[in-house]
């Protein structure tokens, strides 16, 4: 096999992909993180999200994992992970087959199985945005959030205003905010 497929099959043995960066090849874990950086309509071109879903019929429900087992001389045998409720509820089946490269556990196996079918039925949306050279530092395998005032009602966040004058004193932001007694306050540093 070509150097390049070998390692991403070792690679997705612990489910992570493989990048360039910085002339090296760099690997990246599926695992939980703490976000990096957060997006929102200040640092957002034309401060747009926009929102795309996976269809509910579209969804894997049977996961076919291809592994390894040691009880038969280590030749391939499958292992059928299935959301037996989806299943029900869709009326039919949605198959997807994958390879769990290196796996010679029946566990690992139904685990990997496991790990596709929740990653179809929790990671069901996408959002789409056009940003400048602050998310440049971001890589392949970074966690960030999205913070869309239009979407949640709820602003977190904003810029400081570059139209402020040297006076040291005040802040200028991008828009006035209201403190919960409802009036309007300008920041302020003491």
């Amino acid at each position: 096999q070509e150097a390049f497929k070998v390692l991403k099959d070792f690679a997705s043995i612990f489910r992570g992909i493989l990048y360039w960066h910085d002339g090296k090849l760099v690997a990246s874990a599926d695992r939980e993180k703490d976000p990096v950086y957060t997006f929102n309509k200040s640092n957002v071109l034309e401060g747009a999200f926009s929102y795309t879903g996976t269809s509910k019929k579209l969804r894997t429900n049977q996961v076919k994992v291809t592994w390894n087992d040691p009880d038969i001389m280590y030749r391939q045998n499958v292992e059928i992970v299935e959301d037996t409720q989806n299943i029900v509820d869709m009326n039919k089946l949605v198959t997807k087959s994958v390879v769990a490269y290196g796996c010679t556990s029946q566990g690992q196996a139904k685990r990997y199985g496991k790990w596709h079918l929740l990653s179809e039925k929790l990671q069901k949306e996408i959002v789409n945005f056009k940003t400048g050279l602050n998310a440049g530092f971001l890589k392949p395998g970074d966690v960030i959030e999205i913070n869309d005032a239009d979407r949640h009602r709820v602003q977190f966040s904003g810029r400081v205003s570059g139209t402020g004058t040297r006076n040291t004193t005040t802040i200028p932001l991008d828009r006035s905010i209201t403190l919960s007694s409802g009036k309007s306050y300008e920041l302020s540093l003491i």
